[in-house]
This record gives C-alpha cells, structure tokens and sequence, in this order.
C-alpha cells in the first residue's frame, strides 16, 4: 500500500495588519482576543486578604472562559481562603481555589471551571472568602478569556 504526501502549511507568526490587504472586509466576527484579567482585590502586595467580592467583566460580546488561578504572595501561618470566579452570581468552577498555609508563596493555583460561556452584559465576578488568614498578604487573581467580536 503506497502512502500519499499531503501537503500541510502552519501559520507560526501572528497576523499583523501588513499581511491584510486594504479593503479585505474580513467579519467582525472572525476576530478573536484573548483577554488577561489580573486582580489584587483592591489590596497591596503587604495587605492581610479579607473577604472582597468584587466585579470585573461586563462583556459587551460574548466570551469563553479559558482558565482562572489565585495566589497569595505570603500564605502565614494559618491561612485558610478561598478563590472563585462567578457568572451572573453562580460559580464558574468544580470547586473554589482553596489556598492554605501549606501551599507555596507567590504560586499561582488553578481552578477547573466548569462553566465557559458567558453572553454579553453577563456579571462576572471574584471573590475571596477568607476563613483564616495569620500572616497571609496579598492576593492576585488571573482570568483568562477569549472574545469574539460581533460588528
């Protein structure tokens, strides 16, 4: 049996506006982005974590929800908090980032998200409930997403 060669081309570079010709009319709603969200919940880097939901996407479009981590840049001596990420008030993971004492400094933790969509004018917010936090300092959040633009 003879195998047949397929050509095959991967485009490995981003597409940059000189490789679009004028007047190329390409839709709106072929052009995706990927968005970072990065929080510190309205603390410093030296602020004891406290219990802070707080508002961070209102999308004009609809977007997918790619990942979602937290971190503290201390975790102290006896820490106990909690990180979530919600769609509409309903939480977009299996479970909350639980981040304790005995996990790293400055180490981001990823949540496994259960839900991906959200539409446009969807509320989405973080929040961290703190239990225990001796010690503990600084909070970071990161959510990824990507959106696809309508016109």
């Amino acid at each position: 049996m003879s195998q047949q060669q397929i050509a095959t081309s991967l485009l490995t570079y981003p597409l940059l506006n000189a490789d679009v010709s004028t007047g190329a009319a390409i839709e709106a709603s072929k052009l995706r982005h990927q968005r970072y969200l990065l929080s510190d919940m309205g603390l410093n880097a030296d602020d004891a974590p406290v219990t802070t939901t707080k508002v961070v996407l209102v999308p004009p479009n609809s977007c997918t929800l790619k990942s979602f981590r937290a971190m503290l840049t201390n975790t102290g001596t006896t820490t106990d908090v909690d990180f979530d990420v919600k769609i509409n008030g309903t939480t977009a993971l299996t479970a909350a980032i639980n981040i304790t004492n005995a996990e790293t400094n400055n180490v981001m933790y990823a949540g496994t998200l259960t839900t991906t969509d959200v539409n446009a004018d969807d509320v989405v917010t973080f929040e961290m409930t703190v239990t225990s936090s001796t010690g503990a300092l600084g909070p970071a959040i990161e959510l990824v997403f990507d959106t696809t633009y309508t016109g």
